[in-house]
């Protein structure tokens, strides 16, 4: 099961594998790095320097990376389960569903994003 090709309809993301850190696509946490004008409660979007831009690509590529972690983590478990090795099947069934739940999750984030796009580039300036 390759995890990177069931979501390769994703486009402008790269490099995908090998990030980790974030809490999960379910559990989203908030956005670090944003900063408070005048003590109003104001986001001014800043990060220091870096491009409000970059933090979003970031967390995105993070969240990829744990959902391709999380695959293939489920993907060994059932791989080893089905060789006779040491996992048990509550805990296989646990992860598949986790990590179906998740590729789930990430599928519909893509959808409102690409749909966002389109409503984006069908309003008339």
């Amino acid at each position: 099961m390759n995890a990177i090709g069931a979501i390769s309809s994703i486009s402008g993301v790269s490099s995908v594998s090998g990030a980790s850190g974030v809490s999960g696509i379910g559990g989203v946490s908030p956005l670090t790095g944003a900063s408070t004008v005048n003590g109003t409660g104001a986001v001014d979007g800043t990060t220091g320097g870096t491009p409000p831009g970059n933090n979003f690509l970031d967390s995105l590529n993070d969240a990829f990376g744990q959902l391709n972690g999380q695959l293939n983590a489920a993907d060994a478990a059932a791989s080893d389960f089905a060789a006779g090795g040491s996992a048990d099947l509550h805990t296989v069934m646990l992860q598949m569903e986790s990590a179906s739940l998740s590729l789930k999750t990430a599928v519909d984030v893509r959808d409102k994003l690409l749909e966002a796009y389109q409503e984006i580039m069908r309003t008339q300036v």
